[in-house]
């Protein structure tokens, strides 16, 4: 099971120079830093208390991994990679906490990345369901907002698994996942293949997903509940949180198996007897 605790970086497709994350922590931030051209900006709500790593320094040096430019009192850094293998841990003392942010040198790094409170998670509010249709649209839109409006997919991660479900006379094929890390909600645009010639029909509202000995339930389904003889349908899917008030922290490439669940056949007179 592959938390963002380990990984945020390994998804197939670039988040954007520019990103926002929700401050966490109980999460380390997985940081893309610039080395060929320009610096990465990191920005804090309000005045970061202190700033703690092994190779990071405010001087170009033989053992330096990184080099930061920060005053005291300032809520934000810049932070540049002067090797193309540099990698460390860089804990930021803010509001008497401390975030762990994991560097390392990138050709394609953030440029700027933003921290801000996360006031849903501190009210414990639940994602309303015009939220959650409003997440669903922005990843059917995701190539046209890629190309168009890359400014809206900040802090939203994409991959695409590859992954395929079987059952009997049918299998569920994952083609896509977003992360939408501000709401912790992954979207999963599905395609089911009917191999039979009969249609088969299932119960959307039991969509979910397993991940090795946890199973996650839609939070928002998109689906017909049917899928003809022969046929290819689409679904989209949505799961928040752990299910428990809780954050899930998940990547969006993880080794998903699609759960469905067949609707029971309805039987006509002629099966009474």
């Amino acid at each position: 099971m592959k938390y963002f605790l380990s990984l945020l970086l390994a998804v197939s497709a670039y988040a954007g120079p520019i990103t926002q994350k929700p401050l966490d922590e109980f999460v380390i931030y997985d940081i893309p830093v610039a080395q060929k051209t320009g610096t990465t900006t990191i920005m804090f709500p309000s005045e970061i208390s202190g700033l703690y790593a092994k190779s990071v320094s405010t001087q170009e040096q033989e053992n330096a991994g990184f080099l930061i430019t920060f005053t005291p009192g300032n809520f934000y850094f810049t932070i540049r990679a002067l090797k193309p293998d540099a990698e460390d841990h860089l804990t930021v003392i803010f509001n008497r906490k401390a975030y762990v942010l994991h560097l390392k040198a990138s050709e394609k790094p953030f440029y700027n990345v933003t921290f801000y409170p996360d006031e849903r998670k501190k009210k414990g509010e639940a994602l309303v369901p015009e939220r959650l249709l409003s997440l669903m649209d922005k990843a059917k839109a995701y190539p046209l907002l890629a190309n168009s409006q890359p400014d809206a997919l900040a802090g939203v991660l994409h991959a695409v698994p590859a992954i395929t479900t079987y059952y009997e006379g049918f299998n569920v094929r994952v083609r896509e996942v977003w992360r939408f890390e501000q709401d912790d909600t992954l979207i999963f645009r599905l395609e089911l293949e009917n191999t039979t010639d009969r249609a088969i029909r299932y119960n959307p509202q039991d969509l979910a997903v397993r991940l090795e000995d946890r199973i996650y339930t839609q939070s928002l389904v998109d689906a017909s509940g049917v899928m003809p003889p022969k046929s290819l349908t689409p679904a989209f899917l949505a799961i928040t949180g752990n299910g428990q008030g809780g954050r899930n922290n998940l990547a969006p490439d993880n080794k998903w198996n699609v759960l469905v669940v067949r609707a029971e056949p309805q039987l006509s007179t002629s099966d009474y007897k």
